[in-house]
């Protein structure tokens, strides 16, 4: 039998447009399996790479920078001035040998925020960076200005948007000006120099400028002696070296994380007040400090990189209104409570795989973990054997990670509570501060540079080391859903505005949450929350139970006195056995505890008062408190609520 040339090119061309289609078919499943938005993002970071690897071919080869610079040195490979040229990032007219028209229009700090389009940001180098720079909290602010214009009573929410590049001149504005502004990234750096404990803002700059040993001391000697800018040969270095100096400038303030990580707490002494006295340590911008006790982290050789990622430093490019939001690794990403999630090296997205290169840690072997917010690779801990284990970004050293003890994760009494709930062992904390505006002076305005008419001024009074207070985190969604964490607390604002326009005065009793970065392997005892009154948000104080009649009691003294504003002490959030108030956190979605919550945990208190935390039944009221209280003797009183 003959066959039919016709038919079997029907046949054929059959075949391979149902194969053709299958192809698409599972191309568009494969892409859309995944993020389209992350693709996207990936696919232009390549292009972009791809892009700068033929402009570095071309860039150096005609600038003539070096013909008076010819001795310069101590570039690292990534900006090496024979790849890139010197123009890449100093821009100027590169192509002439007159100093005159060659320096017309260079920039001597590249990367401030003023000119990070033209030069970190331009095509062919980090275009991607600009509106992540941009948009990120260590930029805007945000969170700043909306809490402090909300308690100013010149905005309706603590969570608006606020950046404060687009601040006036208001009371709430004029104070961040005076106090607040220069820690943020668009502010310009403008000396010469090394990071230090006094820089603010800079741009990439803040983040990505090492000086070496040798560079810092020529530095020096070329600013003592007035000499040529041809007398410098050290250059300073842009790379992934971010220290916790890089850190300090603006994060030794505010919150001071920079300084309770490291163990230093800040003190109202004055510098001569602790000359030639172990254990104190005066920073550069005067402020005494004294040692406590270091975040485990710190003290096992670890720092801020470590932990946060670069998405979260730099943010990802959406605009967030308060910090929180830019987070993005929790401590159950590292310290496993079920079973992770991993990524080979070969997975990561651009960014993070070019990050492990660059500091030599990647491993196309490895499986490294992913975040449990987001799914983003932490570059430096991977899983092995079972075993979470951690590569220190600035010694490369190996360590094992351990899993949470199994009192954190048993039971119910505690399901709710974050780690740092029982794992923080102080939060710095002010009591009785005051500032004050003092029309007849002037001030220094941190946002535009100058001075200007008018001055906020602060005044420390109480500093404390202490366990921090404790609260609830309430989010609900639009689904229904509803999370609720109890987390630490610290005053945040406990005051009275006068505006002197005629008008009310504002009374705020508000705290904040936080994370205030002083981690232990050793828990915070049972007795430290329920039996406390700081914990509870009472303020410091006697808190006593007694039994009287066969009933049960508690009674609580204050240390402070009460304040004539609402008749609660001074360091206090909530009154004792008092039900919760509106408005009385930094966030819409914080609050003290209502008196149901109070009860519950002061019942448990009761409890504590005679059998200690490590005894065998209060272990097994962690576990189920509600079956335990069903075996309780006639001799255990608890309160008669």
């Amino acid at each position: 039998m003959k066959s039919n040339p016709k038919l079997r090119f029907i046949v054929t061309a059959y075949v391979l447009v149902a194969l053709a289609v299958s192809f698409l078919l599972y191309g568009i499943y494969m892409f859309l399996s995944s993020s389209v938005d992350e693709k996207m993002k990936d696919y232009e970071q390549r292009k972009q790479y791809r892009q700068s690897q033929d402009i570095k071919e071309n860039r150096s080869a005609n600038e003539k920078c070096f013909d008076c610079h010819s001795g310069m040195k101590g570039f690292e490979a990534s900006h090496n001035p024979e790849i890139i040229g010197c123009s890449s990032c100093h821009l100027g007219n590169a192509l002439s040998d007159k100093k005159e028209v060659a320096h017309a229009g260079m920039v001597l700090f590249p990367g401030n925020s003023s000119n990070v389009e033209k030069t970190c940001g331009q095509n062919g180098c980090h275009p991607q960076m600009i509106a992540r720079m941009q948009n990120n909290i260590m930029n805007t602010m945000n969170g700043v200005v909306s809490v402090d214009k909300w308690v100013f009573g010149e905005g309706a929410s603590p969570t608006a948007k606020s950046p404060v590049q687009l601040i006036g001149n208001s009371p709430a504005e004029k104070h961040i000006r005076n106090l607040c502004a220069s820690c943020h990234l668009s502010n310009e750096k403008t000396e010469l120099g090394p990071i230090t404990e006094l820089s603010r803002g800079g741009g990439c700059l803040a983040c990505h400028l090492n000086y070496t040993p040798d560079a810092e001391s020529e530095l020096a000697e070329y600013l003592k002696k007035k000499k040529s800018n041809a007398d410098i040969s050290l250059h300073p270095q842009i790379n992934l070296n971010v220290t916790n100096q890089h850190c300090f400038g603006c994060h030794s303030r505010s919150g001071r994380i920079s300084l309770s990580y490291d163990g230093w707490h800040e003190t109202i002494l004055k510098p001569e007040n602790v000359k030639g006295k172990i254990g104190f340590r005066v920073l550069d911008d005067g402020r005494v400090v004294q040692q406590i006790k270091k975040d485990v982290h710190s003290e096992k050789g670890m720092i801020c990189v470590d932990c946060h990622t670069s998405y979260e430093i730099m943010g990802d490019g959406t605009y967030t209104l308060h910090k929180e939001e830019q987070m993005k690794v929790q401590c159950v990403d590292c310290h496993l409570i079920n079973q992770p999630k991993t990524q080979k090296f070969s997975e990561f997205d651009f960014e993070s795989k070019k990050i492990a290169e660059l500091l030599n840690i990647g491993d196309s072997k490895k499986n490294y973990l992913t975040t449990i917010k987001n799914g983003f690779p932490l570059v430096n801990v991977f899983y092995e054997s079972g075993i979470a284990k951690l590569i220190k970004k600035s010694t490369k050293e190996t360590v094992r990670i351990k899993s949470p003890a199994n009192v954190c994760t048993e039971g119910k009494a505690h399901k709710e509570l974050s780690c740092n709930t029982c794992h923080n062992s102080w939060t710095p904390q002010c009591v009785g501060c005051h500032t004050e505006y003092d029309e007849n002076s002037s001030m220094y305005d941190l946002l535009a540079n100058k001075e200007a008419n008018g001055e906020w001024l602060e005044f420390g009074k109480n500093f404390f080391a202490e366990a921090a207070t404790l609260g609830v985190k309430e989010q609900k969604y639009a689904n229904g859903k509803i999370t609720r964490v109890i987390d630490e607390f610290t005053p945040g604002m406990i005051l009275t505005i006068d505006k002197m326009d005629g008008s009310n005065k504002i009374f705020k009793r508000l705290f904040a949450p936080g994370f205030s970065h002083t981690i232990r392997k050793e828990a915070r005892s049972c007795e430290s929350c329920h039996n406390n009154p700081l914990a509870l948000g009472y303020g410091r104080g006697k808190l006593e139970y007694k039994i009287v009649d066969g009933k049960g009691t508690w009674k609580f003294t204050p240390k402070f006195p009460l304040m004539k504003e609402d008749n609660l002490p001074e360091d206090a959030w909530i009154g004792f056995l008092k039900e919760v108030k509106k408005n009385s956190a930094t966030r819409e979605y914080a609050r003290p505890f209502s008196v149901s919550e109070q009860k519950g945990i002061l019942t448990v208190g009761a409890c504590l008062t005679c059998h200690k935390s490590d005894t065998p039944i209060m272990s097994a009221a962690i576990l189920d408190f509600p079956k335990v209280n069903t075996l309780k003797s006639q001799k255990c009183v608890l309160p008669g609520w």
